[in-house]
C-alpha cells in the first residue's frame, strides 16, 4: 500500500470516526456482514486457537474470538485512532494480556512471528491498491482459516466506484476504494494451498472463508 494511502487511512479513520464506530458497536454490536463472518468461523471451532486482524477497527472480531475461547491474538491497523479504541475495548474486557497491537501497513511490518490459525481481513482488501501483496502474505500466514469480507466484482458496483471516491476526493484525501476481481483473490488464495469453504453476500459485500 502506497504512503499516500496509508495517510488517506489515518485521515478518514481517524479519532471522531472511531468513537463513532464504537459507539454503534457497544449499542448494536458487530456489523451483519462481520457477524455472517464470525458465525461462519464459529461453526469452524476457535477454542484453543490464535488470531491476526488485519485492519482490525474498534476490536470487534478481538472481542467476539477471545470471547469464544481464542487463546489470543494479534491486532495490525494503518490508523492509530482504530488501534488506540480497540486497546482501550480489550482492557476494559480484561484482556490486555491476551492481545497484541501494531500499527502500520501490514504488508510492510508482517512477519513470519504474525502465523495465526485464524487470519481474517474485514472490509480490507478494497483499501489496498496492490491487493496480490497482501492477500498473498496474509493467506500464507493462516494455518487453519482464512476469512475476508470485500467489495462484489460486478458491473453496477463498478460504475458506483468514483462516487464512492468522490467523497476522500473533495476532502482532499488520497484514501482511495478498489474493487479487485474475486477471481484474482481467490486465485492467489487457493494457491496458498486454502480452500473455500463458506461463502455469501451482502448487498455490495461478499463474505468467504478459506479453510487448510
Amino acid at each position: 500500500m502506497g504512503c499516500c494511502q496509508c495517510q488517506g487511512i489515518e485521515k478518514m479513520f481517524d479519532e471522531k470516526t472511531a468513537r463513532r464506530e464504537l459507539k454503534r458497536y457497544l449499542k448494536k454490536g458487530p456489523a451483519k456482514t462481520t457477524q455472517m463472518l464470525l458465525d461462519a468461523i464459529h461453526k469452524l471451532g476457535v477454542q484453543g486457537l490464535d488470531f491476526l486482524d488485519i485492519g482490525s477497527g474498534i476490536g470487534a472480531i478481538q472481542n467476539d474470538l477471545l470471547k469464544a475461547g481464542a487463546i489470543k491474538g494479534t491486532n495490525i491497523d494503518a490508523s492509530e485512532a482504530y488501534i488506540n479504541v480497540a486497546k482501550e475495548e480489550a482492557a476494559q474486557k480484561g484482556w490486555t494480556n491476551k492481545v497484541n497491537f501494531k500499527h502500520g501497513d501490514f504488508t510492510i511490518i508482517a512477519t513470519n512471528e504474525d502465523l495465526a490459525d485464524i487470519v481474517t481481513l474485514d472490509k480490507v482488501i478494497c483499501c489496498y491498491d496492490n491487493m496480490s501483496k497482501l492477500v498473498g502474505l496474509s493467506s500464507k500466514l493462516a494455518r487453519k482459516i482464512y476469512a475476508v469480507i470485500y467489495p462484489r466484482d460486478i458491473w453496477w458496483m463498478r460504475l458506483f466506484l468514483p462516487i464512492m471516491n468522490l467523497y476522500p476526493k473533495i476532502k482532499g484525501s488520497p484514501f482511495r476504494v478498489f474493487i479487485h476481481p474475486t477471481k484474482d483473490v481467490e486465485e492467489i488464495i487457493i494457491k496458498n494451498g486454502l480452500q473455500r469453504t463458506f461463502y455469501a453476500t451482502k448487498f455490495i459485500w461478499q463474505i468467504a472463508v478459506f479453510t487448510r
